[in-house]
C-alpha cells in the first residue's frame, strides 16, 4: 500500500472568492458545482497515481489507457476559471497516451503531474497530505532497501503534486544513500540502483526549485525505477 493519501481543499472556496466568477442563483447550484469539482480532482489524482504505478511495473498499454481517460474527460462545472490549466493537463495526458516507449511514458507522466500541480497553484488550492510516517529503518537486504525506496517515492510524489520543499529533499536523501545490494538478485539490475542514486544526488546538488525542473528530475528517476522492475532476473 502506498502511504500518501490526498485531502484536497475544495476548489470552490477559491472560486467563490474570485471577483470574476459568476454568481450562482441558489445554494443548491453552488453545492452541486463544488461537489463536481471535488470529484473531478479526486478522480484525476487517482488516475494519475495509478498511471505511475503501472509504468513502474512495465504496464505501458494499461497506463496509456488511463492517460487517455484523463485526456478525454468532459468539462466539469466550476472549472471555467481554470480552463487554460485544465487544457494543459488534458494535452499532456493525450501526449502520454501516445507514448511509444516505457521510458518516454515515465518522463511524460512526470510532466503531467507537474501540469496538475501548476493548476493547483494557479487556482490557489491548498493540498494537504496525511502526516507521513518516518522512513523505514535501513538494512542490508533488498527488501529493506525497497521499502525505503517506496517511502521515498511517496515523498517525491507529494513534492511534485503539492509543490512543497520538505518531502522533495526527504525523498532524495533516502534515494541518495547506499544503493541496493544486488547479491540476492541478478547483477543486470545493479546499474539501475547506481543510476537511481546518481540521479538523487544530482537533484540534491542542483537544488531544483521550479516544478518543471523537479518534474524533469522525477521523470528520470521513474525511468530508473521502471528499468529495474522490468529487467528479468536471470
Amino acid at each position: 500500500m502506498w502511504t500518501c493519501a490526498l485531502l484536497v481543499t475544495c476548489l470552490a472556496a477559491c472560486h467563490s472568492s474570485n471577483a470574476d466568477a459568476p454568481k450562482e442563483s441558489s445554494p443548491s447550484e453552488r453545492f452541486e458545482r463544488d461537489m463536481m469539482v471535488r470529484l473531478h480532482m479526486h478522480e484525476s489524482f487517482d488516475l494519475l497515481r495509478s498511471i505511475e504505478r503501472l509504468l513502474i511495473r512495465g504496464h505501458l498499454e494499461e497506463a496509456k489507457r488511463f492517460a487517455e481517460t484523463i485526456a478525454g474527460a468532459p468539462d466539469e462545472r466550476g472549472l471555467g476559471p481554470w480552463v487554460v490549466q485544465a487544457t494543459l493537463v488534458r494535452a499532456r495526458a493525450a501526449t502520454l497516451g501516445r507514448a511509444r516507449t516505457l521510458d518516454d511514458a515515465c518522463r511524460l507522466e512526470a510532466s503531467l503531474a507537474a501540469a496538475c500541480a501548476s493548476c493547483h497553484v494557479d487556482a490557489g488550492v491548498a493540498i494537504e497530505f496525511r502526516a507521513s510516517p518516518p522512513p523505514p529503518p535501513d538494512g542490508p537486504s533488498v527488501m529493506a532497501r525497497m521499502q525505503r525506496h517506496r517511502w521515498a517515492a511517496d515523498r517525491l510524489w507529494e513534492a511534485i503534486v503539492g509543490g512543497v520543499e520538505q518531502p522533495w529533499r526527504a525523498g532524495l536523501d533516502v534515494l541518495a544513500a547506499a544503493p541496493l545490494d544486488w547479491k540476492e538478485l541478478a547483477a543486470d539490475r545493479a546499474p539501475f540502483g547506481l543510476e537511481l542514486r546518481r540521479l538523487a544526488q544530482q537533484a540534491l546538488r542542483r537544488e531544483l526549485d521550479t516544478p518543471a525542473d523537479r518534474a524533469t528530475a522525477y521523470g528520470e528517476i521513474l525511468v530508473a525505477c521502471a528499468g529495474c522492475h522490468t529487467t528479468p532476473t536471470r
